[in-house]
């Protein structure tokens, strides 16, 4: 049996999803500078991931809001790739990753858009 206390925090998210302007959100990183000189998403592919992923999202027509941030926090496992609401993540995304990606993309925000009653 689930506590309620347990979905509590589920509600919170669902009240959130129901609340947002467009139904989710995606971010990539594109950072390119680490102060510790060590490596960041950007030279890892970040930005090629920006592209494909923009392009991608605008042949699909999906309805999602695209965004690049200069860090999400994960460098070491980069080229990150961040999922909302839910914070879900793809690391260490390639190119070669970009179909399945938007394959999940597309599913993800029609899961968002029936949870909004949409």
């Amino acid at each position: 049996m689930t506590h309620p206390d347990v979905l509590r925090p589920m509600e919170a998210r669902l009240r959130k999803v129901r609340k947002a302007p467009s139904p989710a959100t995606i971010r990539v990183c594109i950072n390119e500078y680490q102060e510790d000189g060590s490596d960041s998403c950007g030279p890892r592919g970040g930005k090629e991931m920006r592209a494909l992923l923009e392009k991608g999202i605008e042949e699909r027509n999906i309805d999602i809001q695209f965004r690049a941030l200069e860090c999400l926090g994960l460098c070491q496992r980069g080229p990150s790739v961040m999922l909302d609401p839910g914070n879900s993540f793809f690391l260490n995304a390639q190119p070669e990753d970009v179909p399945e990606i938007l394959d999940h993309v597309e599913k993800f925000v029609a899961e968002v858009k029936a949870l909004r009653g949409e």
